[in-house]
């Protein structure tokens, strides 16, 4: 079904994709590393920059059923970062163990109604100001955000709570990711 969805709007799919690209992106701050990676689709933001990876996370022993199913997506460009976290609520992919790196600084923004609703983590307050700016604020803010977002240079992982790896949700996260990469990469007010 997601092989449909893709070839309809001529992106690539891949049903077992390369491991190895997908584990660059880790150690993640907010997010725990899967056992591996399924159904991934490719869209190439031609003829800007950048591009966007939608993936099926699975959280698993190759013998065992899943935690939970969900999709996430990876997106480069070279104007994301700097790297800088968020968690809102609490997910079955949260990163609880920190073996491979230090546990990021929690920080707060000094705006309350972000504050309330995400945990940020930075190396310094300074820094969330900087990859969370006031636009993409405003845009999460106005979704409730829940899940993971991580920015970092030339790049970002997002993790939207509620998503299933259904055709309708992989739409719906491509264009999300679509706007936050659009709004992260606006120069900042």
């Amino acid at each position: 079904m997601i092989a449909q969805w893709a070839g309809s709007r001529g992106l690539r799919y891949e049903p077992f994709p390369d491991e190895a690209w997908f584990r660059q992106w880790e150690p993640h701050d907010t997010i725990a590393p899967p056992s591996h990676f399924l159904n991934a689709v490719t869209w190439l933001a031609a003829p800007h920059p950048g591009h966007i990876v939608l993936v099926e996370p699975w959280y698993a022993f190759d013998d065992m059923p899943p935690l939970d199913r969900t999709v996430m997506a990876f997106a480069s460009h070279p104007s994301l970062g700097p790297r800088a976290a968020i968690r809102g609520g609490e997910h079955f992919l949260t990163r609880v163990a920190f073996i491979e790196s230090a546990r990021p600084p929690e920080v707060a923004l000094g705006d309350p109604a972000w504050d309330a609703l995400v945990t940020t983590f930075a190396a310094s307050p300074q820094t969330a100001r900087q990859a969370f700016h006031g636009r993409l604020r405003k845009l999460l803010l106005g979704w409730k955000f829940q899940g993971h977002l991580e920015l970092r240079a030339g790049g970002l992982v997002l993790h939207f709570e509620g998503l299933r790896p259904i055709q309708e949700d992989y739409d719906r996260l491509l264009r999300i990711t679509q706007q936050v990469v659009e709004k992260a990469v606006t120069p900042r007010p």
